[in-house]
């Protein structure tokens, strides 16, 4: 069995329709983690995400014949309160990423030449999924935060007409008997699990708002909008199938709300608020219906929002939210412009709020659509998220963000006991304030500056390193080493501890560098690099308590020529077939201190005595000063 994979270069389109299904069942994802890029976006809380001005049809498709365009992408994904979310998953055109355990991901993705804009969708289990509507231009940068499912309520029998109650905001859902069916029309029975989440709309929750707020209302037009309440639902059989409301059957949703005032507008008992349901598919908030503000002994502001609704998705409370002023924001740390990520939260006159979540280019850009009255607090981080800063100000006028200065910066490089140099990664700790901090870092073979905003108590920072799994002379072993620093000296760690990985039985394939004939299409040698070194890491992904994990491995090739791998015997197959714990590999390679690297994927799935050849399609890169293992073209 020969695999050929192909993700950076334009595919026939048969073969690339064989792998957009094997994607839509899960058994093709793709991931890696390179150092974000930077983008600028014209309107953060105007069209943020979406862009400016009239809206467009032209959406993206999965790769087809039609002329492509391949675009460098960077991504920060995180939860609503700031943490990094790892494994998950990025969806652009059919083609799935997925972000690495610092919840960054940066790879290339193919669209059509005719596209004006891209929905992103990202997901993780356990989180509400959140999707993006945005400008094929601007598909450089892009960051999102995911609220995780706050409760799972489980209903006996689904047929049976009952309320559903949530221990957060008073929240409930009323149903009548036989209210639900399954995917192929059926009327559903039985057991159900409901994940339920109300929105805080007073809290962090917002962080996380599906497409940063953006909609298209009932005449069409690209709006923007600000929450009196959300409630995300969705109702799961005991087989895992998605249950949807019967044709002709409504439900009562309601939530408490917990300010009397939305967008310098009272609320009183009758007041109308516009509906508005979150579809995934188009990255969008569309307009559907009106809801009533009703009365409620348990609200503190004695209200509560109630809607009648036909399906179940994300369900929000919203007016549209219009506004002529401005403001320009730019991140700088030590007097220089940097690129950095920005939440920010807009507080109104009458205390009610909305949050928008993005990345901006060193160049700042500049805000639309802003209160003439209120303020914004501002919280942004470079692009390693070491350096924070944060801000308060009015909503117009220029905003400098100071990140503040870098207090440690150390070059970092690691060398085994040989002298032999290598990639590593690992954190660093150190006394802030009488507590331990740290922070983490990763440097490949020729070392990399590693800057925090840590201020160490005695200037001593303990480093502890680790590699991937690394194949020297037959075995697979990690290598770990420590060191001591001062907090702007050079740091050389030594791997001198070494953990030897059984590999007797694990599943085999064969790997091998070559390039792409971009004219003819199939993968060729070119005669210039023929015979050269070529470093390959294989990413393993499987799942393990429930939770997706990777695990790295690391081997020297010649380009031309393919290499046998044999993987630790705890992976010795695919789950879906069956045959073991993997259910994706992630293949890297690069040559010539990074001038030319590779992608490809090993998920069409194949078996221990297959040993099938997976390519790794090399190109010539523009940059080689990331610490990642390769880095995309730009």
């Amino acid at each position: 069995m020969n695999v050929t994979l192909n993700l950076l270069f334009k595919i026939k389109n048969i073969i690339i329709a064989s792998i957009f299904f094997v994607l839509n069942f899960g058994r093709i994802m793709i991931t890696s983690s390179i150092k974000l890029k930077n983008i600028a976006f014209a309107c953060l809380l105007g069209m943020s995400l979406a862009g400016c001005g009239s809206d467009s049809e032209s959406e993206t498709k999965p790769v087809n014949e039609e002329a492509m365009l391949q675009k460098n992408v960077s991504a920060l994904i995180l939860s609503s309160n700031g943490n990094a979310l790892a494994a998950a998953e990025i969806v652009i055109a059919g083609q799935t990423f997925k972000t690495d355990g610092f919840g960054k991901a940066a790879f290339t993705v193919q669209i059509p030449k005719s596209a004006t804009h891209v929905v992103v969708v990202v997901k993780k289990d356990g989180f509400i999924s959140q999707s993006m509507r945005i400008e094929a231009g601007q598909l450089e940068q892009l960051s999102a935060n995911l609220l995780n499912v706050k409760q799972t309520v489980s209903i006996a029998k689904i047929e049976e007409a009952q309320v559903i109650q949530s221990v957060y905001q008073n929240a409930q859902i009323t149903i009548p008997e036989n209210a639900f069916v399954l995917p192929n029309g059926q009327p559903a029975t039985g057991a159900v699990t409901v994940a339920f989440t109300p929105w805080d709309i007073t809290a962090a929750d917002l962080n996380a708002m599906p497409a940063n707020g953006v909609a298209r209302d009932a005449q069409g037009n690209i709006v923007n909008l600000i929450s009196a309440g959300m409630i995300t639902a969705t109702f799961t059989n005991a087989a895992g199938q998605k249950l949807q409301l019967a044709a002709g059957k409504t439900a009562d949703i309601q939530m408490d709300l917990p300010v009397a005032s939305i967008n310098n507008q009272k609320l009183l008992v009758g007041s109308s608020i516009p509906m508005w349901h979150f579809d995934e598919a188009k990255g969008l908030w569309i307009e559907d219906g009106v809801g009533q503000v009703v009365a409620s002994l348990s609200s503190t502001t004695g209200l509560a929002v109630h809607a009648t609704v036909s399906h179940f998705s994300t369900w929000n409370w919203d007016f549209k939210f219009e506004n002529a002023g401005s403001v320009f924001v730019q991140c700088q740390s030590a007097s220089v412009a940097v690129p950095c990520h920005i939440t920010a939260k807009v507080k109104l006159k009458d205390g009610s709020a909305l949050t928008k979540v993005n990345s901006i280019s060193a160049q700042g850009t500049t805000i639309i659509n802003m209160p003439s009255e209120g303020s914004i607090d501002w919280t942004a981080k470079d692009i390693t998220g070491t350096l924070i800063g944060e801000k308060t100000s009015g909503t117009s006028g220029n905003v400098i963000i100071d990140l503040g200065a870098p207090t440690t910066k150390n070059f970092v490089k690691c060398e085994l006991a040989n002298g032999t140099a290598v990639a590593c990664s690992g954190i660093f700790e150190t006394q802030v304030n009488g507590e331990s901090k740290t922070a983490e870092f990763s440097a490949d073979l020729n070392g990399t500056y590693v800057l925090s905003g840590l201020k160490a108590d005695s200037n001593v920072l303990n480093w502890t390193a680790y590699t991937s799994a690394l194949l020297i002379n037959g075995q697979w072993a990690r290598y770990k080493g420590t060191a001591v620093s001062t907090s702007n000296a050079a740091v050389e760690i030594i791997l001198k501890d070494k953990d030897v990985i059984a590999s007797d039985k694990g599943l085999k394939f064969r790997v091998q560098c070559n390039s792409y004939d971009y004219n003819n299409g199939g993968d060729i040698i070119d005669p210039a690099l023929k015979g050269k070194p070529c470093e390959v890491q294989v990413e393993v992904y499987s799942y393990k308590n429930g939770n997706s994990v990777s695990e790295k491995f690391v081997f020297n090739s010649i380009y031309g020529q393919p290499s046998q791998v044999q993987l630790p015997n705890v992976y010795t197959g695919f789950e879906w077939l069956g045959a073991g714990n993997i259910s994706y590999i992630y293949i890297q390679g690069r040559m010539l201190n990074k001038k030319y690297c590779g992608y490809g994927v090993g998920n069409e799935g194949f078996k221990q005595e297959e040993n099938p050849l997976l390519h790794i399609s090399m190109y010539e890169a523009t940059v080689q000063d990331s610490e990642e293992f390769c880095e995309m073209p730009r």
